[in-house]
């Protein structure tokens, strides 16, 4: 019994020490060495947003046909379109003019010219498509009449400086009286350009006609009769009549006496200084 438990203890040993010293198998090259680390994948670059494409100039345009109100064209208007594709140009007889080639978009067009008046308008062009405008614009104002030329300064007429004069007109009838006289004048004040004088008539006084002076008489005595402008008017002592201007007038007596007036003239200058 005992020789059997030391056997079994002498396998065992053997084993155990077998197993201690057996060659341990080489690992595989997957355990032993790190396997190479795989290339990192490139990232995409990034892409470049694309491009915005120009504005193509397509087909779209816009023709226009200008009138007046009656409906009849209007030539030599030129036309201003303003905006994405600027346009310029006057119509033609037919008062038609056409721009091609234009952006769509919105657009403010200007009609100018002498024969009607300034018009502004806006346009909206469309895509591949002519847009037909027809405008009637008003006539423009007639012109100013022409400026009068210039008045030239009258330049008054003066005559000699006469001095302060004081008379009594009875005496100076005493003096001066007609008689048979036909006529008789007699200057009782003479200064610059004012003259008064005294006349007495026995014939009628012939047209007289003043184009630069007013004339006013006063009727000192006597009768007759006025006549201003083809008109004829009786008179009498104490009356008045005013003459203006170039306006031609005569006198003549009515009855046995003499018709006897003072006279103012105005405006013409007195030769005679007094």
């Amino acid at each position: 019994m005992r020789m059997m438990m030391w056997f079994s203890l002498a396998t065992f040993l053997t084993t155990a020490s077998f197993a201690q010293t057996a060659p341990k198998a080489p690992a595989t090259a997957t355990a032993t060495a790190a396997a190479p680390a795989p290339a990192p994948t490139p990232a995409p670059a990034p892409r470049r947003p694309a491009a915005a494409a120009p504005a193509s100039v397509s087909r779209a345009g816009i023709a226009l046909t200008v009138t007046e109100l009656g409906g009849l064209p209007i030539g030599g208007v030129h036309v201003s379109i303003a905006g994405l594709s600027d346009r310029s140009g006057d119509t033609n007889d037919s008062g038609q003019i056409n721009f091609i080639g234009m952006q769509a978009g919105t657009y403010r067009a200007l009609f100018e010219s002498p024969k009607v008046k300034s018009f502004e308008r806006e346009i909206t062009v469309r895509a591949c498509q002519t847009t037909v405008i027809d405008v009637a614009l008003n006539p423009a104002p007639p012109p100013p009449p022409p400026a009068p030329p210039p008045v030239a300064a009258v330049v008054a007429n003066v005559g000699p400086t006469g001095s302060p004069q004081m008379a009594s007109v009875p005496d100076v009838l005493g003096r001066e009286f007609v008689g048979k006289m036909p006529r008789r004048e007699t200057i009782l004040a003479c200064s610059g350009n004012e003259r008064t004088m005294m006349i007495q008539l026995n014939d009628p006084l012939p047209d007289r006609l003043y184009e630069n002076a007013d004339a006013a008489y006063y009727v000192i005595g006597g009768q007759g009769t006025a006549k201003i402008g083809g008109r004829e008017t009786p008179i009498d002592t104490n009356g008045f009549i005013s003459v203006p201007r170039g306006t031609v007038h005569s006198f003549t007596r009515r009855g046995n006496r003499p018709l006897i007036l003072l006279a103012v003239l105005g405006g013409e200058p007195c030769e005679q200084a007094k």
